[in-house]
């Protein structure tokens, strides 16, 4: 009997996640009108725009940011002008991991519920709301993996795996700036009133060591303004920006497979001075980068001795095969009625979907959540009205079997609306669901033995040969554990061929040792 224990490792890349949660962080504010305003007779709209702002990982605990946008839309008494009072503030929080993380990757996916707007006479509005933040936070760390091992009757089952053998990650905040001029007709910028930011291509590649990341953005805004005729009105602009940017990634090359997350922080627009017709566009852009370089191993999944007692001391969650990015699309329609019965014409359609609950049935992803849609526009007779519904959506994603989805997110990509009978607005919203599929679903391997020499493995001495008939989710691994004997004497003694196939319930010799 060989009594040198020995073993030997290679080592994986892992993420590591160390605080997966959804936080409550309450909004309150008291906005008090500057002088330059007009009073405050009605309230139209009040939304709440939440965004990443800092983030910031010291020993086990994260420190993040988010900048809250207030926008509220009024109505003052004996005037058609739509005014809009904009004040931003920032909610902190800090949040305890599991462990030390020293390179952290930050996942955020925020959205806002439950916003009211109380006047408090005409110089004074309380705003109030609920932000919910969806915090991950993931640590990349080598492990090591048992690859191989002899001595004192170990046996190991061992499986090859493509997994992430190196990680890269890499995040930056991008703002770009564009001046363009106004499309004719439309009237010179006023107050704005709403904005908002679609990405709706990005695209990555290696160029000399570095990640170039380039795309494009929708940008929207909402503005009050004046006519030729001098009437107060509402004008919507739409542009598309490029962006382009370079990300330092440092030890990224070919070899890698890179995913670019590109979501929007921000968007506003300027009015060109003096009698220029212009318009300065700015757009802010949280990138998040990833870098996998997938290889191939040979892990131990299971372990014992024939000679002692011997268990798996640890394992390490390896994700196996190839992780991608993947979208799919889903609609959410919810019908509107004009409060006096009569629509003139509609200002504006948006709408804001919520997180993505999902489940799986019957070999398919289902993803459903709630949308806020909402219509600014004028009655027949003159009068400025605003409404809004909440509806659900669904989609469905068919994956290949032994595929997992993860990290799903949702964002309305447009809306669209139509009139019917009776003041009634059918409106309708397009959502883009994108999520993260992993092909291979997840294995554990053993990266530690515990051999414990003072307990020999005990086996029936009364006799020198054993029948065993195999159950139907059987293999030789099972029978060979059960029976403290190797694979290889199983195979041998029974004339079978592949050692880890289910020998179908058939009788099997066992010669003890």
């Amino acid at each position: 009997m060989n009594d040198e224990f020995k073993t030997s490792a290679d080592t994986v890349c892992i993420s590591e996640k160390v605080l997966d949660t959804t936080e409550e962080l309450p909004l309150e504010r008291d906005i008090v009108l500057p002088d330059y305003f007009p009073d405050v007779f009605r309230v139209l709209r009040c939304t709440v725009s939440p965004s990443a702002d800092t983030q910031t990982v010291s020993g086990d605990k994260l420190t993040y940011g988010v900048r809250a946008v207030i926008r509220v839309l009024y109505l003052t008494e004996g005037s058609r002008r739509i005014n809009c009072i904009e004040q931003e503030t920032v909610l902190t929080r800090t949040a305890e991991l599991s462990g030390d993380c020293p390179d952290p990757e930050v996942y955020t996916d925020l959205s806002c519920r439950g916003v009211t707007c109380r006047v408090k006479g005409s110089r004074r509005m309380d705003v109030r709301a609920t932000v919910c933040a969806a915090v991950k936070v993931c640590c990349r760390k080598e492990k090591e993996i048992l690859t191989s091992g002899s001595g004192c009757g170990i046996q190991l089952r061992r499986q090859t795996v493509t997994c992430p053998v190196k990680r890269l990650t890499a995040s930056k905040r991008v703002t770009v700036i564009q001046q363009t001029a106004l499309p004719d007709g439309k009237p010179p910028v006023g107050t704005v009133l709403r904005t908002g930011c679609t990405v709706t291509r990005s695209e990555q590649r290696i160029v000399a060591g570095k990640l170039a990341v380039k795309g494009d953005a929708e940008l929207e805004v909402l503005y009050s303004c004046v006519d030729k005729a001098g009437e107060d009105t509402v004008q919507t602009l739409r542009f598309d920006l490029p962006f382009s940017q370079i990300i330092d990634m440092e030890g990224v090359d070919d070899s890698f497979d890179v995913t670019a997350r590109v979501t929007p922080a921000g968007c506003t627009l300027i009015a060109g001075s003096g009698s220029e017709n212009t318009a300065e566009w700015e757009a802010a852009l949280n990138v998040f980068c990833t870098a996998e370089k997938q290889g191939t191993v040979t892990g131990v999944t299971d372990v014992f001795s024939t000679e002692y007692e011997c268990t798996a001391e640890s394992t390490v969650t390896v994700n196996a095969g190839r992780q991608e990015s993947v979208s799919v699309t889903a609609a959410a329609e919810h019908t509107l009625s004009a409060p006096d019965g009569t629509v003139g014409s509609i200002y504006d359609c948006c709408g804001e979907c919520t997180r993505p609950a999902v489940r799986k049935e019957e070999g398919k992803y289902l993803f459903t959540g709630s949308a806020e849609l909402s219509v600014l526009g004028e009655g027949s007779e003159g009068g400025i009205f605003c409404v809004s519904g909440v509806c659900v959506y669904e989609a469905a994603l068919n994956v290949p079997d032994g595929c997992t989805v993860s990290d799903a997110r949702a964002e309305v990509t447009g809306c669209s609306y139509y009139l019917g009978e009776g003041g009634s607005i059918k409106v309708r919203a397009e959502i883009r669901i994108s999520c993260v599929q992993s092909a291979g679903g997840e294995v554990d391997l053993i990266s530690a033995v515990k051999l414990d020499r003072s307990a020999p493995a005990v086996r029936s001495g009364n006799c020198a040969v054993r029948l065993c008939r195999c159950g139907s989710d059987e293999d030789i691994w099972d029978i060979a554990k059960r029976f403290r004997t190797s694979v290889e004497a199983l195979t041998e003694d029974n004339e079978l061929t592949g050692g880890s196939d289910s020998p179908n319930g058939r009788l099997i010799l066992i010669q003890n040792p």
